[in-house]
């Protein structure tokens, strides 16, 4: 089997687009909320490699682990993790904020980046091989108005990326 990518949120936009440009040299796990998706994807990326998906909310550490216990031996190798998923919501002053929306932002943008990174880098270590990458956003550095909690989530990844 190819060397292993680990791919979150690859269900659309930039995640979907990475599993389609990994899908010539690597293995890929799929790994998204959207089973239907997941499992179309999975069709046609499964024409140019092996592909395995799980189907679970980053920001659910309990399924997450569940999800990569399931994962055969064979497809833990993991080579490179790309932590993708995540979401921005709102654009409210704070006083006027809706703290749903800020709860999904950093249970998704963080700490479900945190967990995923959690579960997959013993792998990588046990190996002594691996690459991590996390995708940010400039909105860590050049925070927009009303942006306050997405822009902090994004400066968090940077943080713990650095860290």
């Amino acid at each position: 089997m190819k060397k292993i990518a680990f791919i979150t949120g690859s269900t659309s936009g930039i995640g979907y687009s990475i599993s389609k440009v990994l899908a010539k040299d690597y293995a890929l796990i799929l790994c998204g909320r959207r089973e239907k998706r997941l499992n179309k994807i999975k069709d046609e990326l499964s024409k140019f490699t092996d592909v395995y998906t799980l189907c679970y909310d980053i920001r659910d550490n309990e399924s997450l682990k569940k999800s990569f216990n399931s994962l055969p031996n064979k497809w833990k190798k993991i080579y490179i993790l790309v932590n993708n998923a995540g979401n921005a919501h709102g654009m409210d002053l704070i006083h006027e904020g809706n703290v749903t929306d800020w709860d999904a932002m950093i249970d998704s943008n963080v700490k479900g980046l945190m967990y995923v990174t959690k579960a997959v880098l013993p792998f990588m270590v046990k190996k002594q091989k691996g690459q991590i990458i996390n995708l940010g956003s400039i909105a860590a550095k050049e925070v927009y108005p009303n942006g306050s909690v997405y822009c902090s989530s994004k400066a968090a990844v940077d943080s713990f990326t650095k860290g």
